[in-house]
This record gives structure tokens, sequence and C-alpha cells, in this order.
């Protein structure tokens, strides 16, 4: 049995009253105007008819009822209304990929031909952001969606406030819209929040007006509040990503999947030096017993030969003139360590540092039991 004529047919629609169709069938409008054209009819019929001389993608009639469709393919002349009307998805890509390929519609007859409430009411809306999304969008669009959403309730002060970001995360809410303001600005903007007597976040944004907060904020910054909306508004669905002309640079990155670590950790300056040395190979129970043997050996020259000099100093045998000293082994070397508290006897201002440095000199020489001659 035949299915009925229309069964094929199950999705309703979006709601054109609702506040998120309303705010895509605005920008939509607002795209077929001279300001807002963010995208031509050209990307249009690419987004949702692409084809070439062997193929096509249909994105929009397979969403469209047979009672809207059909009187579309007739307007054109490319199919008879009674047969359009029965035409299912697959005859009605047949026929408009043939229309398009001998000429008999162009990018104009297909923009014209689905209005934006055909689109905004049967194109799925992820669908259609992603389009309008990816085009080069002005100030005057950015501010156009921003205004809008916010007209419709879509987000209010305080969540703009929160979302927005510049400087690279630098700057947040009201820093990000004072930033490009000259000081003249800055003035109007505290007097008009005075007058209000609205310190609320609404009175703040509405104090500067949406008209200057895009004309002094950079595209991107805006552009990353609206990508921001559009998530918590559902024209970005979970399980699919923003097509690559329509991604910010941010979102690129995001995507992108982190490189596997195929080397050694990422090490700071602090402890750099410290794990960069080579890690000393395992000694075998000899070498660990020898190694240990010698420091001991060490440690009990070095006590020796503090405790010979000590007793030099004590019983009288070290002396420097009217000075006394104290010695201390250092290592293999012996240090003097001389009292500033006693005087050293005075000599010619021309020999003082010559004779100075020989008297220190005979004591480490007479403690090493050698001699030492000026």
């Amino acid at each position: 049995m035949d299915k009925p004529q229309g069964a094929e047919r199950s999705r309703p629609g979006n709601d054109l009253v609702a506040a998120v169709p309303k705010f895509c069938l605005t920008l939509e409008e607002f795209r077929r105007s001279n300001e807002g054209r963010v995208r031509t009819s050209q990307e249009m019929l690419a987004h949702f008819f692409a084809h070439d001389d062997k193929s096509s993608k249909d994105e929009i009639f397979r969403h469209l009822p047979k009672d809207v469709r059909g009187p579309i393919l007739s307007a054109w002349g490319i199919r008879g209304l009674k047969a359009a009307l029965r035409d299912d998805d697959a005859k009605v890509e047949s026929v408009v990929f043939d229309a398009l390929n001998a000429g008999d519609i162009d990018h104009g007859a297909f923009e014209t031909g689905l209005t934006p409430e055909i689109v905004v009411r049967w194109a799925p809306l992820t669908s259609w952001w992603t389009f309008w999304r990816g085009g080069k969008l002005s100030k005057k669009a950015i501010g156009k969606a921003l205004e809008t959403a916010f007209d419709l309730g879509l987000f209010d002060a305080r969540w703009f406030l929160d979302t927005i970001e510049g400087r690279g995360g630098q700057l947040k809410g009201t820093d990000v819209l004072s930033d490009g303001l000259t000081k003249a600005d800055l003035t109007d903007w505290v007097k008009k929040i005075h007058q209000t007597g609205d310190g609320t976040p609404k009175g703040i944004l509405l104090g500067l007006g949406w008209e200057k907060i895009v004309a002094q904020t950079a595209n991107d910054t805006l552009v990353a509040v609206l990508d921001a909306f559009a998530q918590k508004s559902g024209l970005v669905s979970h399980s699919s990503s923003l097509s690559p002309a329509a991604m910010t640079e941010k979102d690129k990155a995001a995507e992108k999947p982190a490189p596997a670590s195929s080397g050694p950790p990422i090490i700071s300056s602090v402890t750099r030096d410290k794990v960069s040395e080579p890690p000393r190979s395992r000694s075998s129970s000899s070498d660990v017993s020898a190694i240990a043997k010698a420091e001991k050996t060490e440690k009990a020259e070095k006590a020796d030969a503090k405790k010979r000099a000590d007793a030099k100093v004590q019983t009288g045998e070290i002396e420097l003139e009217a000075h006394t000293a104290e010695v201390e082994a250092v290592n293999d070397d012996v240090v003097v360590i001389v009292d500033d508290d006693v005087p050293m006897p005075s000599l010619p201002p021309d020999e003082d540092e010559d004779n100075e440095a020989t008297a220190v000199f005979s004591l480490r020489d007479e403690i090493r039991g050698t001699g030492h001659k000026k």
C-alpha cells in the first residue's frame, strides 16, 4: 500500500513566535539587506543545496512539507504544481539539481524563492546558525544580533557582563567595555548611570548603549559572546561543531587533540638543572663500601689536621707579632683568621701591604713546615 501523502513529513517545524526562532528570523531578514549582508545568495545556495555537475546534497527541501515546497518549484517553472505536490524528497532533489545545472534557476532565484519565513520555519536552526555564523560578521550584524537577543530576553545584562572577556581573558565585564572608551565617553557613561539612578547590570549596560558597546569593542570579543549565547540557546548542538568557516581561533584550538607526550616532561627553570643531571649508575655493594671507607678516612684526616693546628695555637708555637690567631683546618688548607682587636705594629705606608702579606705567608708556611722568603 502506498503511504499517505505527507506521511514522510513528521517534523512540526519551528514556532516563529518563540524567542529563539524569532531571533533567527530577525537576523535572516537583516542578512538579506545591504547593511546586514554577511552571507551572499551564492553562499546560501552552497550551504543549503551544495552541488556540482555530478551530485548534490539537499539540506532544505527535505525539511519542507510538500504543500510548501511544491508551489516554490512550480513558481520557478521547473515542475508542474500537481506533480510537485506529489514528489518525494529524492525526486525534488533531482528536479532542483537538474534545474541548477541546466541554468533554469540560479542562486538569486534560489534565495528569493526560499523566503526568510520558510527557511527559519522549516530548516533546523542549528543548520541556519552555522550558515549565518560562518559569514563575515560586520559591526552592524554583530550589533543586530546582540541587541535582538537582549530585547527578546534570551540573555540579560548580568549574563553579558559575566561572559564578555577581552585581551585573552585579562579583562572582564565592565573593564572590557571601558577599555576602548575615551575620557569623554566614560564621563558620559557615569552621568547617565547617575541620572537614571540605576546601578544594576542592566542600568550599566543601557547607560553605555549597544551602539557604543559594539563600536568600541573588538569584534572577536563580541563574537565570543555570541558563541556562548548560541551554546546556551541550543543553536549549536552538542553532537556537532561549527563549520571551519564559522569557527574562531579559540574554537579551533579547543578542538585540536592534545599532543601525545613523546619526550620528557617540561621542567621549570627552577628545577631544570637538578633534573637534567644524568642519573648516577647503581653501584655494587663492594663499590659502596669502598666509597664509604674513603669518605670516613678523609673526615678523620681533616679532624686530625684541625686538632694539630689548634694545639699549636694553644702552646704558643704560632705567633704573629703581638697578634693572636685562630687557626682552622678547611679541606686540605689552613686558614689564619687575625683578631682585628689587637693593633698591628706600625709600618711605613709604602711597606704596609707587602709586610703584612709576608707575615701571613710566613705563618702559613710555618704551619705547613716550609719556609717562605720575601
